[in-house]
């Protein structure tokens, strides 16, 4: 009677660890991205920041076409000063939430990804904490994306652009500058 137990306990582990994972993809991706601050269509500063990304992601099938996908990933938005070494950079983590269409190895990407600034640094020699206190920037941005990539074995290569939609100051004399991001980057899948 023990052994039937063990027998129909494996079974049913094997059954739902099977339905749950199959086409289930999980991984972390990273990589470099160019970013700006505008208002309106004009750049806020006269050059772009550059840094990285890094973070998690799962993906699960819908059809062999088609994957919905989210993750966690750590960012770094802002604008840099160029002929200076004066920049502004805001941290955030963002929860990408995307749809993915397949062919064959290529693959398009459309999405959403809720960012909560996490922190912020004003590296302005000139009225840096002055700027800092009249910006005054939200917690809170939803930029949309856009992206293409292509799979080889457990590797993705792809990039993606980012259009901020929400204001990211809390100043009501600023109300439309808004965070534009590119990225290009590798993930590794299980």
């Amino acid at each position: 009677m023990k052994q039937i137990r063990l027998l129909f306990l494996a079974l049913l582990i094997i059954g739902i660890s099977s339905d749950t994972f199959a086409g289930d993809k999980f991984g972390i991706r990273g990589g470099w991205q160019y970013s700006n601050l505008y208002d309106g269509s004009s750049s806020l500063g006269d050059g772009a920041l550059s840094s990285f990304y890094i973070g998690v992601f799962k993906e699960k099938k819908i059809i062999p076409l088609f994957r919905i996908g989210g993750g966690v990933e750590y960012s770094q938005v802002g604008v840099s000063m160029s002929g200076s070494s004066d920049k502004i950079k805001f941290h955030y983590l963002n929860l990408p939430i995307y749809a993915k269409a397949k062919l064959g190895p290529a693959y398009g990407l459309l999405g959403v990804a809720p960012a909560f600034k996490v922190g912020e640094s004003w590296d302005v020699k000139a009225g840096g904490a002055a700027a800092e206190e009249l910006f005054d920037a939200n917690t809170f941005d939803l930029p949309v994306f856009i992206g293409i990539g292509v799979n080889i074995l457990v590797l993705q290569i792809e990039a993606r652009y980012y259009w901020g939609t929400i204001g990211i100051s809390g100043n009501s004399a600023m109300p439309g500058i808004k965070s534009q991001q590119f990225q290009l980057g590798l993930g590794f899948t299980i």
